[in-house]
């Protein structure tokens, strides 16, 4: 993988965290913290950093 692709895909794990953290806050004022969707929103966030983790990981190789 090139260095360009890297950082494209470094940036827009970054887009993607963050719509996610915006689309979790909506839905925890809309459903509260404990309803599924919330839930699963909070999972999507977390998995999506462990992604971004991942590939800065990879960089370091």
């Amino acid at each position: 993988m090139t260095e360009q692709n890297r950082n494209y895909i470094k940036k827009e794990i970054g887009k993607l965290l963050s719509d996610i953290w915006r689309i979790k806050g909506l839905s925890e004022q809309e459903f509260g913290p404990n309803h599924p969707i919330t839930k699963k929103l909070d999972k999507m966030h977390a998995d999506a950093q462990a992604l971004l983790q991942e590939n800065i990981k990879s960089q370091d190789r």
